[in-house]
């Protein structure tokens, strides 16, 4: 099976264990398309780490972006609502709270559970996470590259679709975080419109297109 994403990127979809970069400045609509990537069949589940926004919120987007999801096929992991004082606190089945983005320890305990639990329903999942860039904040480079190096790994041993998000990241950011990944995914802002371009995932790229 392939992972579709109709209407979002130029490909007619991803073979199990991709996993792909989303690279692009502020404001140019990354967080509507990770959660619309993350979108897909009833059957499928998703994972979503958050180091920008509250889980109460980013269950809205979903809502409003991605229809009707059974609730138990979507788990969020919250890195930010206890550290910035964002709102209540209330730990559910799917939705899970870390004291910020410096617990990588309880980051890795956290999906790693939710892999597992995922691998054992046999069900297919996508995975996202944003952003990188609050890790970047928090973390040298090296130490994200290994967290990305993980995670891409869990991704493609679990035939997995996954998604990392970063903020307009330098050359060698870019350079190093990419060589985990199967496909980039830029976008960019004209007077107009927001834009997007794929590179990689066999060299079906297409050039800039509007979304």
């Amino acid at each position: 099976m392939a992972y579709s994403a109709p209407g979002v990127v130029p490909v007619d979809g991803f073979a199990p264990g991709t996993s792909i970069l989303l690279s692009g400045p502020p404001l140019t609509r990354k967080r509507e398309l990770v959660i619309r990537l993350l979108g897909g069949d009833d059957d499928e589940g998703a994972i979503m780490v958050t180091t920008k926004m509250g889980a109460g919120k980013l269950l809205e987007l979903f809502r409003e972006w991605d229809g009707d999801r059974p609730s138990d096929r979507l788990d969020v992991v919250d890195c930010v609502t206890k550290e910035r004082g964002l709102g209540q606190v209330r730990e559910t089945e799917t939705t899970s709270y870390l004291s910020s983005p410096r617990d990588m320890t309880g980051l890795s305990i956290a999906l790693s559970g939710l892999f597992q639990r995922y691998h054992r329903n046999g069900a297919p999942m996508r995975f996202g996470m944003h952003s990188l860039s609050t890790f970047l904040m928090y973390h040298n480079l090296q130490r994200v590259y290994r967290m990305v190096h993980v995670l891409s790994g869990q991704v493609e041993s679990a035939d997995a679709f996954g998604v990392f998000v970063v903020d307009s990241p330098t050359a060698r950011e870019l350079d190093m975080l990419s060589q985990l990944v199967d496909g980039v995914v830029e976008t960019r802002e004209t007077e107009t419109e927001c834009e997007l371009r794929l590179r990689g995932l066999g060299g079906r790229a297409a050039g800039w297109q509007a979304y």
